[in-house]
């Protein structure tokens, strides 16, 4: 590529044009591969536009998880499942998938003082957060003043 159109692309890519930082970002990488793997036009178009749509969708979901205002970022992975046998891990299974937010319900969880409810809530949100959906974490006590 001619650097006079890959200072022309690079510039119609950057953010105060088309805002695609992404393919901005990924161009010389993505050109080299192009070349090295012999790329058609539309690979190489396909493979530059996938890359921006990861991006945009990381960073929203960065910008949900901070925006939420989680006391601690507690993804389900680090949780004690051990520490709390009567927990119905199927069921948490299925609030995981989001389902009950289209369905607008309720979860509610009940338990004594470090039985991990913050830690499950707090989980739930950030998978939520991961499927685009924009949360807000409140503790029970702040609640009536929001």
């Amino acid at each position: 590529m001619k650097a006079s159109v890959k200072a022309r692309l690079t510039d119609n890519l950057k953010p105060l044009t088309l805002k695609l930082s992404g393919m901005a970002a990924e161009l010389e990488g993505s050109l080299r591969q192009a070349r090295e793997g012999r790329e058609d036009y539309d690979e190489f178009l396909l493979n530059l536009t996938e890359l921006e749509v990861a991006v945009r969708m990381e960073n929203g979901r960065k910008r949900r998880l901070r925006d939420a205002k989680f006391p601690l970022l507690k993804p389900l992975e680090t949780f004690n499942f051990e520490a709390a046998p009567d927990l119905d891990t199927r069921l948490l299974k299925y609030l995981t998938g989001g389902q009950y937010i289209k369905e607008a319900r309720n979860v509610i969880f009940l338990g004594r003082s470090g039985a991990g409810k913050t830690h499950l809530a707090t989980a739930l949100g950030m998978e939520a957060c991961s499927q685009g959906i924009r949360t807000k974490f409140i503790t029970g006590c702040a609640l009536p003043m929001s």
